[in-house]
């Protein structure tokens, strides 16, 4: 059986909301947390390799918004509660679906540099403790490091860990 051709899917629009509190702004981009295992370097049969540890290393993000929003600095008086919902639209082969990302953590904001004739930009850094991502309402992936969950895919692969130290 031939396999599918894929077509590229581009990302349309994105809004971010904040918290209880409403409307961020407009993002020109977003850096989504990167899941990375934890890793360390062992020699073996003559070979050095990177072995994983079972762990994850910690996950940070990163919007952009072209405004000076007056709900960051609300948020921010709150930050161990800041919650940040990132709604996109997914365009693929002449159909858009949803794409939402849920992130909590403490965040940090830096409203940049200014320049004339150029948009403003305030950039908001979160360190992130819990990250769900859904594409077309299918959860690919879920970390929430209060609770020691990591779901990826359906699978919590953690849960081996949580059974062994609880």
């Amino acid at each position: 059986m031939a396999s599918e051709l894929k077509v590229p899917g581009f990302m349309q629009d994105i809004n971010i909301f904040v918290s209880s509190i409403g409307h961020l702004g407009v993002s020109e981009s977003v850096e989504l947390p990167k899941i990375a295992f934890s890793r360390e370097s062992k020699n073996a049969g003559g070979f050095e390799q990177e072995v994983k540890v079972g762990t994850f290393e910690k996950m940070d993000c990163k919007l952009v918004i072209e405004e000076y929003s007056s709900n960051v600095m609300e948020a921010i008086t709150d930050n161990d509660a800041a919650s940040f919902v990132i709604k996109g639209s997914v365009s693929q082969g002449g159909k858009s679906v949803p794409a939402v990302a849920t992130i909590r953590g403490d965040f940090d904001t830096d409203f940049g540099s200014w320049k004339a004739k150029e948009a403003v930009k305030q950039t908001i850094e979160i360190k992130v403790k819990f990250f769900e991502l859904e594409i077309n309402g299918v959860q690919l992936v879920q970390i929430d490091t209060k609770n020691m969950i990591a779901k990826i895919n359906g699978t919590d692969v953690l849960a081996d860990l949580r059974a062994n130290i609880q």
